[in-house]
């Protein structure tokens, strides 16, 4: 029978209710804070811009949760499976019809451009982590990289002994239903000044607006996971690795890094570190004050969509914060409302009075800043001066600011961010 034609289904819904969302939301795999439902998709949905549903509907939905904190975007609906499984369902004969490109053309590509970045490192011992067919290997050996091997768990599932000086990863983690445990994995196998250099995707700056039409939300091209570059960067860190950001290679590293791995992030791009910057928790459920009192910086502590946020009630706000040793810093405002459509647009964030305009990612205020041979400074976010609103009590207020809870699992974040003593 046609679903739509089987009235029952809807006479059995419950009404609506935003609770609900708050009891099916799971822990984040990554920083293991709060990740609530974002969307479904049908399994048969795979990569493309155009008409990722040609081979119809399969009838099975499959969830999707985001993390509030990191925004890792992820399926559980995939945790329990073993190897076989996904070579049944997933990993099979129809794999190559949702994705062509994946046992030639992509690998030969890839190792052209590799090849021509790893110039002087042809004596470099590689691993290439999940390798396919390992078409990507026999490439670059051919082009000088004589000690390169592979290691697939479905297409070369055994790992060559010994450990490594570059370890390739390309569009692999996408897949991975335990991304910690994957990259954990990876730097086990690393030598001393090795690094990880990763292909991904990371997600657009309006995924809130896509969300699961975004292309590359496709569980049957096996994307389980999904990341932002604050994903990447815990990941890296809970193993002692910073981040290098690139357009779509990633490198992760340790303090000490040899020639190889130097010349292998070279391909990526600047070490970065991002700290997040929260309204305070303490006194939540009364209004913060500046020193004279005078004037609210904070008011009291209130819940929208699950979010415990304050408002801001001042045009200045001061955060002690401190980074890891590394080129760029990422500061992220935790934003989760704003008094007016344009308030937020009008914001600039400042380190140690160095200015810059933010920018609206994923929904929230990011700015980037210059850090070299620094690793701790006072920021301050700069705003309009508050809008009295009337929906809001008639109070002056600018933007809801997120309230930072511990996660549910720790994370090892290096990054902390202290409200200024003297403004509370």
């Amino acid at each position: 029978m046609n679903v739509w034609d089987n009235k029952s289904l809807f006479r059995d819904l419950p009404r609506l209710s935003a609770s609900s969302q708050y009891f099916e939301g799971v822990s984040c795999k990554i920083c293991g804070a709060e990740s609530h439902p974002f969307d479904r998709v049908d399994f048969n949905k795979y990569c493309s811009e155009e008409d990722c549903y040609r081979f119809g509907f399969s009838g099975i939905q499959i969830p999707y949760f985001r993390c509030i904190s990191c925004g890792f975007l992820f399926a559980d609906a995939f945790d329990g499976w073993s190897h076989d499984d996904f070579a049944k369902f997933i990993y099979n004969d129809d794999y190559v019809k949702v994705d062509p490109e994946y046992v030639a053309i992509r690998p030969n590509r890839i190792a052209e451009t590799m090849a021509m970045r790893l110039r002087g490192a042809e004596a470099a011992r590689i691993l290439d982590y999940g390798s396919g067919a390992g078409i990507f290997v026999a490439r670059m050996r051919e082009l000088g990289f004589l000690d390169i091997h592979a290691y697939d768990p479905f297409a070369s599932p055994s790992l060559p002994p010994g450990r490594f000086d570059i370890i390739t990863c390309f569009e692999v983690m996408e897949h991975s239903v335990d991304p910690r445990k994957t990259l954990t994995d990876m730097a086990a196998l690393l030598r001393p000044g090795g690094c990880i250099v990763i292909s991904q995707t990371l997600q657009p700056a309006d995924i809130h607006s896509r969300r699961g039409a975004w292309w590359y939300l496709a569980p049957r091209n096996g994307h389980i996971s999904t990341f932002t570059e604050e994903a990447l960067e815990i990941l890296g860190r809970e193993r002692g690795l910073f981040l290098y950001r690139g357009d779509t290679l990633y490198g992760f590293a340790g303090k000490e890094v040899s020639d190889y791995a130097r010349r292998a992030l070279n391909c990526t791009g600047p070490s970065i570190a991002t700290v997040s910057l929260y309204a305070p928790s303490i006194l939540e459920d009364a209004p913060i004050f500046g020193p004279t009192r005078k004037a609210v910086l904070w008011h009291r502590a209130e819940a929208r969509d699950h979010r415990r946020f304050r408002w801001s009630g001042s045009s200045q706000l001061q955060w002690r914060v401190s980074w890891p040793a590394v080129a760029r810093l990422r500061v992220v405002v935790r934003m989760v409302r704003q008094a007016a459509a344009d308030y937020a647009a009008c914001c600039s964030i400042a380190l140690d009075d160095v200015e810059v305009p933010v920018e609206s990612v994923r929904g929230e205020l990011v700015a980037e800043f210059s850090v070299q041979e620094r690793t701790g400074g006072i920021v301050e976010l700069r705003m309009p001066q508050p809008v009295r609103v009337a929906s809001e009590g008639s109070r002056e207020i600018g933007l809801g600011i997120a309230i930072h809870y511990p996660p549910r699992r720790e994370n090892g974040n290096d990054a902390r961010v202290q409200q200024l003593e003297d403004k509370l």
